[in-house]
């Protein structure tokens, strides 16, 4: 199981026995460590020790203990920042990025947020000679320091249910004021209304915050108590809050349907509480302000709420052709914040498929397949439901194979990136059996089920299925055999290879070659070429210099994008070479930033891929590498 306490709850009692901490998967068990405090030997021999079972208080546990993976579960191990520097530390941290659109980087930034381990020493001894003396107003220890940081990053990505769990095991006696007001949004965010509204009146009683005020105000209007709920209300106004999203919130709670304000582009917890409570739903205008909304949260959020109400679009007194225009930019409006959502992990695959499948397709009558475009939205949920309704495999294969080839080919320019709409197919592939008369469709197949992510377990299954269907079929099928040429760069990075001394075959990089379309220009073969082999290298393939001599000759090129700055670039190498795990995880992080591989400067994506697997984290390496090979086209 992924999730766990490491500290269980009877443990955070100040009345529970001793806890022996298990040694991690693949150590050497150390000596049982006891959190009882050490006692002092008395002076003279050793009386002899008879066999009992000791009990004793324990005093609260340290914040650096709690985490929710381990290491058998994707999780860093508890030494995770030994070795580096805390100051270096502070100014990482808080540039992690946090609208991360690709899932192999979400899932590396959520380990190395979930796992437990202790903050490292500030700096080394030669530096502390040189070092400004400590500041005596410092409010929190390094630990307190930590465990704020890595439930504010979780709480930036929009994982609230993370950060629900996450303080569930904080001791109450180790609670600041920050991680309450993450535990009161959480709660709001999680639908523990109660809980959250039992914080505000404790907090209330000690001090007249407006934050909580605002919450207050929400729990008085949640039970229908809506005189003092004015009273609150006509205080904050008093008190000139600048809030719009919460004024808004009271409004739409109240029944009215206004139009999102023009400069609001992020929702707090309590905002969308109040929008649950209210059962809303999209603002009329979000077709004007859905580009401005960034926040993974708020996309999720507003991604959820139930379409518009056709009662709403026939009270309009428009003509017929306006309403249907205006029903139509609010429905794609909805797919980009659902596709968008799904792309930064706040919003389940399922519920995108559900907003693909109640589109409206009829009106105005729907175009040709053929003539769908990257940039068209409601062509998507056009093709998802002419996929869904088909009922002959091969009818179906058709149409997926349209829908995936037309996001492959954009690479996620005008349209979401193969990330997104993989998944979206995959229930239907995981439906599908790998048979002889659908061998054409095994390379899309496979693409797909592996974009679900190496965490979806019959997905990755049934991608093998596809894959030794195209090998074992190749042995005869020239067809076949052409399309398991075209996946071998995935499925070596995906397997590794059988011996890591082995050079790459020649052929399989010739094979390779020959299997891209025959109309792909030159300078677009030399591209793919140097993709390929950028991340085989990357990935500890031994690529050697005659692999690359079709491409040496060629023009230099620029991608548009940036190289690594020299202080990421050789911060990365350092944290690796070190075994700083949690470093180099960090450093990896914020060089590909919000966009992922999906628009890296190539030999960076190579340094930072190359850097998790010598630091240790070879499954992230892999999952990356095979990720860029899906975005970029391969």
């Amino acid at each position: 199981m992924r999730r766990f306490g490491w500290l269980i709850a009877t443990a955070l009692s100040a009345s529970a026995p001793s806890i022996i901490l298990a040694a991690e998967p693949g150590t050497v068990p150390p000596a049982p460590m006891s959190l009882l405090p050490e006692q002092t030997p008395a002076d003279g021999p050793a009386a002899p020790v008879e066999p009992s079972i000791a009990v004793g208080d324990l005093a609260a546990p340290g914040v650096d203990r709690i985490g929710l993976v381990d290491t058998a579960a994707g999780g860093f191990s508890a030494q995770l920042w030994r070795g580096t520097d805390l100051e270096l530390l502070k100014l990482a941290m808080p540039r992690l990025p946090h609208r991360l659109a690709s899932p192999a980087l979400r899932s590396l930034v959520k380990n190395l947020l979930l796992s437990p381990g202790s903050p490292p020493a500030a700096l080394t001894q030669v530096d502390a000679m040189n070092a400004a003396p400590p500041d005596p107003n410092e409010a929190l220890t390094a630990s307190q320091w930590l465990i704020e940081t890595r439930v504010a990053t979780l709480a930036g990505l929009g994982d609230w249910a993370e950060v629900q769990a996450l303080l569930d095991l904080v001791p109450a006696a180790q609670m600041t004021d920050n991680l309450r007001r993450f535990k009161a949004e959480a709660n709001l965010a999680t639908n523990h209304i109660i809980d959250a509204c039992a914080q505000a009146q404790t907090a209330l009683n000690a001090s007249p915050d407006p934050y909580w005020q605002k919450i207050q105000v929400f729990c008085q209007l949640n039970i229908n108590q809506s005189s003092a709920a004015s009273l609150g209300l006509a205080l904050l106004h008093e008190q000139h809050i600048d809030d719009p999203a919460f004024f808004w919130a009271v409004d739409v709670l109240g029944g009215g349907r206004p139009p999102l304000p023009a400069n609001v582009t992020r929702l707090e917890p309590l905002h969308y509480a109040m929008l649950r409570k209210a059962a809303a739903t999209l603002p009329d205008n979000i077709a004007d302000v859905q580009a401005k909304i960034t926040d993974p949260a708020t996309l999720g959020w507003l991604a959820a709420l139930a379409p518009p109400a056709d009662a709403a679009v026939k009270a309009d007194k428009t003509p017929a052709n306006v309403k249907a225009d205006h029903r139509r930019a609010i429905e794609n409006a909805r797919i980009l914040l659902a596709e968008r959502a799904f792309a930064a992990g706040t919003l389940d695959v399922g519920a995108l498929r559900e907003i693909y499948r109640s589109v409206n397709i009829k009106d105005p009558a729907p175009p040709p397949l053929s003539q769908i475009t990257a940039d068209d939205p409601h062509g998507r949920a056009l093709l998802f439901q002419s996929a869904l309704a088909q009922t002959v495999p091969t009818a179906r294969a058709e149409v997926i194979a349209l829908a995936l080839d037309l996001v492959r080919a954009d690479h996620g320019v005008k349209g979401p990136a193969f990330t997104v709409i993989g998944p979206v197919y995959a229930e239907m592939l995981g439906e599908m059996e790998p048979a002889a008369d659908l061998v054409w469709f095994a390379g899309t197949a496979v693409r797909a089920l592996l974009a679900a992510g190496p965490t979806d377990k019959t997905a990755m299954s049934k991608a093998k299925g596809w894959l030794e269907l195209a090998r074992n079929m190749g042995r005869s099928s020239r067809e076949a055999g052409q399309i398991a040429d075209g996946l071998w760069p995935i499925e070596r990075v995906l397997m590794g290879s059988a011996s890591a001394a082995a050079p790459i075959p020649p052929q399989a990089i010739r094979a390779w070659a020959a299997a891209l379309p025959p109309a792909t220009p030159a300078e677009d073969i030399a591209a793919k070429r140097e993709a390929v082999l950028s991340l085989l290298t990357a990935t500890g393939e031994p690529v050697t210099a005659a692999d690359w001599l079709p491409v040496m000759g060629g023009t230099p090129r620029t991608d548009g994008v940036g190289n690594l700055t020299p202080h990421l670039w050789n911060g990365l190498d350092l944290a690796a070479k070190g075994g700083r795990a949690g470093e180099a995880a960090a450093l990896a992080l914020i060089a590909l930033g919000e966009d992922g591989p999906v628009r890296a400067n190539l030999p960076a994506l190579q340094h930072v891929i190359e850097s998790l697997r010598i630091a240790g984290r070879e499954a992230d390496a892999r999952a990356l590498a095979v990720e860029a090979m899906l975005v970029l086209g391969l």
